[in-house]
């Protein structure tokens, strides 16, 4: 089984956009509200089974890690939080930087050798990194509209993980993250559900809107 734990939020579901479209799979997907952090605790696995974990503090999921990698589970863990010590496992490959002018989206970026970056500059716009979010821009030859369409999908993605319980959400994590995936580019799903960006935008306050 390959199973994708992710933050709900703009940067944990572009992280997992990104590698999605490059590494195609189907996988049980664990997420939820922005502040649930605990996710691993709620993944059951067995021997051989694959996990991705994105966007979530390892020293906060270390109890149900280290129980997953003593079963035989194979995972791959990439964040920008405070990780604590880093278990050395040869069933873990770990790929976190706790600098503070990167995100798991940005990360992934630099994994994957930039090949979805409008993903992630969309994902750290939504970690309210604007400046990093620009600079990465830089690469991709867009317009001033189009950076700022990506600056508010960013914002609305993030906005719309806040809440105490999923049902809090204006769409669930998992479901939003579906509805993202199939576009190589942001602006792809803009222009193809215009619907649903309205949607996640009229879902904002309009002191969020920029």
């Amino acid at each position: 089984m390959n199973i994708d734990v992710f933050n709900g939020d703009a940067d944990g579901i572009c992280s997992l956009i990104q590698l999605r479209l490059a590494y195609p799979r189907e996988s049980l997907l664990v997420t939820g509200v922005k502040r649930d952090i605990g996710l691993l605790t709620r993944v059951e696995a067995t021997p051989g089974d694959e996990v991705v974990v994105l966007d979530v503090s390892l020293d906060r999921n270390r109890d149900a890690l280290m129980r997953l990698l003593d079963k035989g589970v194979g995972i791959f863990y990439m964040d920008h939080h405070f990780p604590g010590e880093i278990p050395c496992h040869s069933g873990l490959t770990a790929e976190i930087d706790t600098d503070a002018n990167v995100c798991t989206s940005l990360l992934m970026d630099r994994f994957l050798g930039a090949c979805y970056t409008a993903w992630a500059v969309t994902g750290a716009f939504g970690d309210n990194l604007d400046a990093t979010a620009y600079r990465a821009a830089g690469a991709l030859n867009m317009s001033a509209q189009e950076l700022h369409d990506l600056k508010q999908l960013g914002i609305c993605i993030n906005y719309n993980a806040y809440g105490d319980d999923i049902c809090d959400l204006h769409i669930p994590p998992d479901l939003l993250y579906k509805e993202l995936v199939g576009y190589r580019s942001p602006l792809e799903f803009i222009g193809d559900k215009p619907h649903l960006y309205r949607q996640l935008l009229e879902a904002m306050p309009r002191t969020w809107i920029q």
